[in-house]
């Protein structure tokens, strides 16, 4: 995606707006648009459509598929248009927090209040293809993340949030730039046992533009582990999770699950083969708010 495909619009610009561009670039008609999206067995009329590029109306929740189509169909970043919905009104207080998706989310809230709160949400994932190395310890030592990332909002930083083991003490976690950016300002949180860490890109992306970070966590402790969960607050994401387990502690049953919240109840799990060399993987093609892990017993 390169930045000249991207319709011109201010980073406060309405949904309305923005839609409207994007439809205007593509010279696609009402009626084509929803012809692709009935392809795709995605149902909506031409009237709505119209309502949402006038702003008479918004999408609601149960929109947000047809949105991250529309984002496909349009050529524009996963996140470009989503972003820009306004919050339900039902609930004039009820704005939707910082990592409202995890169960230590106020923690990582005041870690990111030290470092830059106004970075938060301008950047939407487009791909994250992750590596947690187990040891023979069962611990996991390290994770190795490849991230791909598109601007929605002008931003020059990557916020990477981690929490370690219950009980961890987290001055023994690290986070490390391998490439793509820098390690910036790091924030740890004893209590939670997690970190948030700031990864500096080498430049300011402009709405559009997008960045390759290659990065990796270690992981100290050497505290026994039996899963591994990735958060995201958006959808869309094409997300790949592998898990190398080391030849002298392997687990005796593996298995994938998805999950609204990260303590909330499991909504799918699939058992899972190790490979001869001991890895296992779950692809997601595009990832909804939640969280996808794996999971492993150990006896």
């Amino acid at each position: 995606m390169t930045e000249s495909t991207v319709p011109v619009v201010t980073p406060d610009a309405s949904f309305a707006e923005a839609l409207r561009r994007a439809i205007a670039q593509r010279g696609l008609a009402l009626n084509r648009i929803r012809a692709h999206l009935a392809d795709r067995g995605l149902h909506v009329g031409v009237a709505t459509l119209s309502t949402w590029q006038s702003g008479r109306r918004v999408p609601r929740d149960d929109s947000l598929a047809i949105i991250t189509a529309l984002e496909e169909l349009l050529h524009v970043p996963p996140g470009w248009l989503t972003v820009r919905i306004p919050p339900a009104r039902t609930e004039p207080t009820c704005v939707p927090q910082p990592y409202a998706v995890v169960d230590y989310a106020a923690a990582l809230i005041r870690l990111l209040d030290r470092l830059r709160r106004d970075a938060h949400g301008r950047l939407r994932n487009v791909t994250v293809l992750e590596e947690v190395r187990m040891g023979a310890d069962r611990s996991a030592h390290c994770r190795q993340v490849i991230q791909s990332v598109v601007a929605v909002q002008p931003v020059d930083r990557l916020i990477i949030a981690h929490q370690g083991e219950p009980g961890c003490d987290v001055d023994q976690l690290a986070l490390r730039a391998l490439s793509g950016c820098r390690t910036g300002r790091i924030a740890r949180s004893h209590e939670a046992g997690a970190m948030l860490g700031e990864l500096l890109l080498d430049r300011v992306l402009a709405v559009g533009d997008t960045a390759v970070v290659h990065y990796e966590i270690e992981d100290r402790t050497g505290l026994p582990s039996t899963e591994y969960q990735r958060f995201s607050e958006w959808g869309g994401m094409h997300y790949v999770l592998e898990v190398q387990f080391d030849r002298a502690a392997l687990p005796v049953r593996v298995r994938e699950y998805r999950r609204r919240h990260t303590s909330g109840p499991e909504l799918h799990q699939r058992d899972l083969m190790l490979t001869p060399d001991g890895r296992v993987h779950v692809v997601e093609p595009s990832a909804t708010s939640g969280t996808v892990g794996i999971a492993w017993e150990w006896d």
